[in-house]
């Protein structure tokens, strides 16, 4: 988490030594050349942004559809915000393990199942879930109906990784779905992401399975 403090060391007293002023002096010096280092890294100033509905940057990937509404270089780095839309019946993630951030769901239409704690739960329109870092989930639409939800993650790791799978996907140009299931996992876990498919549970199971071939 980006951390800018504010402020500085005031001298007072004129009673004040000499060395205890060059001390001050050289305290300050260097605060102030620790915060212009860390504020040419990441610039105070961000504009406004203003999304309107069904647009956003459309995020190619394999899993559902998703919209970057804000990045994580548009707000100091400190946070991604994503639409997605899960289809009736169908997966979002496989179990798996943030390191480097927190994830946070809100949901704006139909239901969301997840897997936190160990345990299924389904949450509803305006329902929140907050899935730390460290902890195994999961999610899917299990319901007949369409599912829309904002997605936030702390950080930019999670941004990168999701930036990265179809590109790396149509690099490796895997044979099989366990085989782009293996690279998918390579990926993830260079990007602090693990992921644990014997955690998966039954009532998610039906929709990771590979679609038979014709």
């Amino acid at each position: 988490m980006v951390r800018i403090i504010l402020g500085g060391v005031l001298a007072i007293g004129a009673a004040m030594s000499a060395a205890a002023q060059d001390h001050s002096a050289h305290a300050q010096h260097q605060a102030h050349s620790e915060h212009s280092g860390h504020a040419a890294h990441h610039p105070h100033h961000h504009t406004d942004k203003l999304v309107l509905a069904e647009t956003g940057a459309a995020v190619e990937n394999p899993f559902h559809p998703v919209r970057l509404l804000l990045s994580s270089e548009e707000n100091m780095g400190e946070v991604s915000i994503y639409e997605f839309i899960l289809p009736p019946q169908s997966p979002g993630s496989p179990p798996h393990t943030h390191l480097r951030e927190d994830e946070y769901f809100y949901v704006l239409q139909g239901t969301l199942d997840i897997l936190s704690e160990g345990s299924v739960k389904r949450i509803s329109e305006g329902d929140f879930a907050a899935l730390k870092r460290g902890n195994a989930h999961m999610f899917w639409n299990g319901s007949d109906t369409e599912t829309r939800l904002l997605m936030m993650t702390t950080g930019a790791s999670f941004e990168q990784f999701l930036e990265s799978v179809s590109p790396r996907l149509a690099e490796a140009k895997p044979a099989s779905p366990e085989a782009a299931g293996a690279v998918i996992g390579q990926l993830a876990a260079a990007h602090g992401i693990e992921i644990s498919m014997e955690m998966m549970p039954a009532a998610a199971a039906p929709y990771y399975v590979p679609p038979t071939a014709e």
